[in-house]
């Protein structure tokens, strides 16, 4: 009798303590999965970021961006992303630029940056140069952007009438000079007009001058008996 009381004892001991195992989660008593698979861990699942705004870190690395748009990149020189191979540049690009808007290129006139190379020439009455641009492949004339531009007649004879016209020659009388009709020399002066006013208001207008140096004459005027000082400009 003593003996069978003392095994339910024991028996109620060892439940108690897997009850107490198991409460503590030091034994693992759940089923397998039915289909052998491995237990799913209950760690959320970390993204990876895609663009430098999604990672916190990325965030505080990067430098701010002004208003709130991202910071531009400055633009590779060709010279860094082409090939060493072929023909070295012979044809100086300095002052010229791409004008495809949708080159990355555009409008860069530095001959260290651009993408500009010699291209040939064409034109019967002279020989023009052609430019093209190695990143987009554009091609365009060494006269684009001139008054110059698709003119077939050579250019020191426009020039010779121009000079003429600048020294006060009429029009109609250039015609009979130069052999040229009046709305072609028209043509050429409203060209080399509008161009002029182009590089006026580029180059002269809106002048932010921290200096400004005047110049003056002293002269005496007849029947006069004090010196006179004239302002003659900047």
């Amino acid at each position: 009798m003593v003996l069978h009381v003392f095994v339910c004892l024991l028996v109620v001991c060892l439940l108690l303590s897997l009850v107490l195992l198991w409460r503590h989660d030091w034994l693992n008593l759940r089923p397998s999965s039915p289909r052998g698979g491995a237990k799913r861990s209950s760690l959320p699942h970390l993204l990876k970021p895609r663009t430098p705004d999604d990672c916190a870190a990325c965030r505080l690395d990067s430098p701010p961006s002004l208003g709130g748009g991202t910071v531009s990149e400055p633009v590779r020189p060709w010279c860094e992303v082409k090939s060493r191979r072929g023909a070295p540049k012979r044809i100086d690009t300095e002052g010229l630029a791409c004008p495809n808007q949708q080159c990355q290129y555009f409008s860069i006139t530095d001959a260290r940056v651009h993408a500009l190379v010699g291209d040939g020439k064409h034109g019967l009455a002279e020989r023009i140069q052609t430019f093209r641009c190695q990143a987009c492949r554009t091609t365009f004339s060494a006269r684009r952007d001139t008054p110059l531009y698709r003119l077939k007649t050579p250019s020191h004879h426009i020039a010779t009438v121009l000079s003429a016209l600048a020294e006060g020659l009429d029009p109609s009388a250039a015609e009979r000079v130069f052999g040229y009709r009046q709305a072609t020399i028209t043509t050429w002066l409203t060209r080399a007009g509008q161009h002029a006013h182009t590089f006026h208001e580029h180059f002269f207008c809106n002048l932010q001058l921290p200096h400004l140096q005047l110049d003056e004459l002293r002269t005496r005027l007849r029947n006069a008996k004090q010196v006179l000082w004239l302002d003659t400009g900047s």
